[in-house]
């Protein structure tokens, strides 16, 4: 990929391509490997952590441009070290992911915020989190442009007066081309990680984080309620919450039926979503919610909470619950595995949805919003 002189000059905050914060960590890698296959006229240069350096070279091809920052902590590299190395790579438009910066004025400065559920929701966050998330509002103040990940979004970062409506774009997430129903696999390869977890015949299957606000604990309660012995498998890093929801485990005399494997290999991930029988996302708040979209994709139904931006995300093909009433989530997930039709016609209404989300789409999107809003601030500076 060879740039011009008269093409825009694009940095793209690459930094969790390699790791990161599991969510930002899917999206950045998903969205700079569409970016680079279809730049559309951009010159596109990578910005990145040196201590990825030799992983970078390896990775991307020799063609593509790649901007390589010290080791600090990403605020000040945002607000720091990345508009000095804009400057000079003599960068037109920077985006940044969450974390922004208020220089150089010169500079068309894009904010990626990924959510900003911080502000109504604080009890999810730590102290900690609060002071260093408050950072985020205030750089993106200076933003010439903000996009987010839902119209639920949006509506949270205007109502705080963080960007007039008119400055805050949505591009929806995509999911995953990896993702496929069972039958798509080898069965040599299913066979294998069914041995690897030991994968129980039927499962309910949860996704995600281990915190208080994903609700794992109210998914639980409502395990001895459902009309069947089913399973059910939790996958995810296990955190702080991982220990209080194993002593309910043990309360309610479940241990033969919670399974925590930690976290998973992507390869691995993959097949345990489409062995799954219902997918449960009981999450109090989400920014998105990519978890049921790729269980969709692998052909299970999807059972998730009626909160923040999952209706939007899921349309008409989840089933929503209640995420304070595990009572309710007991008969949703009851009314699925009982009735073989209604199961068949989530999983096809799942199939059918799904495919509007694709990282291309979310790519070229991402690049035709900055496209306008870049012609626009220079047609009219």
């Amino acid at each position: 990929m060879t740039g011009g002189r008269d093409k825009i000059k694009i940095g793209i905050d690459a930094k969790w391509y390699f790791e990161g914060p599991p969510s930002g960590h899917v999206v950045v890698r998903n969205l700079v490997n569409n970016v680079l296959a279809n730049p559309l006229g951009f010159d596109i240069y990578l910005i990145l952590n040196s201590k990825d350096k030799q992983l970078a070279r390896e990775t991307f091809d020799k063609s593509v441009k790649l901007i390589f920052l010290p080791g600090l902590p990403n605020l000040l590299l945002n607000m720091l070290a990345l508009p000095l190395a804009a400057r000079r790579y003599k960068l037109d438009i920077v985006v940044y992911q969450n974390f922004g910066s208020f220089w150089p004025a010169k500079l068309f400065k894009v904010a990626y915020i990924h959510d900003v559920l911080f502000l109504d929701m604080p009890k999810y966050y730590t102290r900690g989190e609060r002071f260093y998330f408050k950072k985020m509002t205030s750089l993106a103040r200076a933003a010439n442009m903000i996009i987010t990940i839902s119209n639920h979004e949006k509506r949270r970062i205007v109502d705080h007066q963080i960007a007039a409506e008119g400055d805050v774009k949505v591009v929806h997430h995509g999911v995953d081309e990896n993702f496929k129903p069972l039958s798509d696999y080898p069965e040599a390869e299913v066979k294998e990680v069914e041995e690897r977890y030991r994968l129980p015949a039927q499962y309910i299957l949860y996704v995600g984080r281990v915190n208080v606000r994903k609700n794992i604990s109210k998914l639980i309660t409502a395990m001895p309620l459902i009309k069947s012995k089913i399973q059910m498998l939790i996958v995810g890093e296990r955190g702080a919450e991982t220990s209080v929801l194993q002593r309910q485990i043990a309360e309610l005399d479940l241990n033969n039926r919670v399974i925590f494997t930690g976290h998973v290999p992507l390869a691995d991930l993959y097949i345990i979503y489409a062995r799954a029988t219902v997918f449960c996302f009981p999450s109090f708040a989400e920014g998105f919610g990519l978890p049921p979209l790729e269980a969709m994709k692998c052909g299970v139904p999807v059972v998730v909470s009626n909160r923040t931006a999952m209706p939007e995300v899921c349309g008409d093909a989840a089933v929503y619950i209640n995420p304070d009433e595990p009572v309710h989530i007991a008969l949703k997930i009851s009314e699925l595995l009982g009735d073989r039709i209604y199961y068949a016609q989530k999983v096809a209404a799942g199939l059918k949805h799904v495919k509007q989300f694709t990282w291309q789409r979310a790519a070229n999107l991402l690049l035709t919003l900055i496209a306008e809003a870049y012609a626009y601030r220079k047609h009219h500076s």
